[in-house]
């Protein structure tokens, strides 16, 4: 009797045990048919191509934005198909955007499911239907490339004085200057973040310490570099989502009345991360056609680039003095490098930088990841 009490514990424990593994095994299973929300596939292309630049830290980029498809990931064994881990029948692309950033790399996907769903970009949502030809908005224009001033590349510029482009990133709003046809865009940021004297080194024309309106070897340029970019600790969310531009640091005369670039962009500084806006954008940013030159009135009209109070440096110098710099305090003017003013850091999206919400007013700016 004893021994068929045993013989009955025994057939009832290996029963549990089986019933134990197949309940593991549909769990498994169902777990890897589950979907995602498609938020939740973005996650976790990324979560893949950084396990995958892990392993193979020798392609990651030395500048600017690399991508690789979601397909190569999953290829390589780093992802599971994501067209099965959607609802429906939904058929999705996926690519994976690493760009090297001031201090090591930020990572971001966007997926392409057709008419089921694609990943907003923050330029697919400014440029949505918001290219105007008249008052306050996005221009499309024509200016020079500056990497190749002989080139001519298309732009899409914010003019007036009331625009919807505001950009919050961690405790401060930014502003869209310029959005470019691959997807980057020229941002400026808030004046309370840098505050410094441009140059105040000795000047041999002068006699006096009004500085050197050379903006490569500028005190303001040793200060962004320093206390901006090789800060690990500073701006980590703007850093996050710039990719390197491309500064254009040419001198310009009182009287040059050619706001496409050129004159600005004439000479430039490579690989920059962050910089300072030239003049020719802060005249681009007025709708009043009598805006022709730099210290013209009328570049104060109908711009949203005069609204704060505190003035803050550009970062052109004037071609006709080697102390002088442009600034602006409401209006646009010159004076000796060597004052201390807030500087608006001037830096680029990357393409791949990502909507969140927001409709770019100031009360309701744009939110990104």
């Amino acid at each position: 009797m004893k021994d068929n009490k045993k013989m009955i514990v025994i057939l009832a424990s290996a029963v549990g045990v089986i019933l134990l593994i197949i309940i593991v095994l549909m769990l498994i299973a169902g777990s890897g048919n589950k979907s995602l929300s498609y938020s939740q596939i973005e996650e976790r292309v990324v979560s893949a191509g950084k396990n995958y630049f892990a392993d193979h830290k020798d392609e990651l980029p030395e500048v600017g934005t690399k991508t690789i498809s979601a397909n190569k990931l999953t290829d390589e064994g780093y992802l599971i198909d994501i067209s099965k881990r959607v609802k429906g029948d939904a058929t999705c692309d996926g690519t994976l955007y690493v760009t090297k950033t001031a201090n090591d790399y930020s990572y971001r996907a966007t997926l392409d499911c057709g008419s089921d769903y694609s990943t907003k970009t923050l330029k697919s949502v400014v440029m949505n239907n918001s290219v105007v030809t008249s008052g306050n908005g996005l221009y499309q224009e024509t200016q020079v490339n500056p990497n190749n001033i002989n080139e001519t590349q298309t732009v899409y510029l914010f003019k007036g004085d009331n625009v919807n482009n505001y950009v919050k990133v961690g405790d401060y709003l930014w502003q869209i200057v310029k959005v470019f046809e691959d997807g980057t865009m020229e941002v400026l940021g808030d004046p309370q973040l840098l505050i410094s004297t441009w140059d105040n080194r000795y000047n041999i024309n002068t006699d006096l310490y009004d500085g050197i309106n050379n903006y490569n070897v500028s005190r303001i340029h040793d200060f962004i570099v320093s206390d901006v970019v090789n800060d690990k600790d500073g701006f980590l969310k703007i850093k996050s989502l710039i990719t390197t531009h491309s500064a254009c640091v040419g001198k310009r005369s009182l009287d040059i009345d050619i706001n496409d670039g050129s004159i600005e962009c004439s000479e430039i500084l490579e690989n920059q991360y962050f910089s300072l806006l030239p003049v020719y954008d802060f005249m681009n940013a007025s709708l009043d056609n009598n805006c022709n030159k730099a210290l013209d009135d009328s570049c104060y009209n109908y711009n949203y680039l005069t609204e704060y109070s505190s003035s803050w440096w550009t970062i052109t110098g004037v071609a006709d003095e080697t102390d002088k710099v442009y600034y602006v305090s409401n209006i646009l003017d010159i004076g000796a490098a060597n004052r201390s003013r807030s500087g608006r850091l001037m830096a680029y999206f990357d393409a791949s930088v990502t909507y969140v919400s927001g409709s770019g007013t100031y009360d309701d700016p744009y939110i990104v990841k």
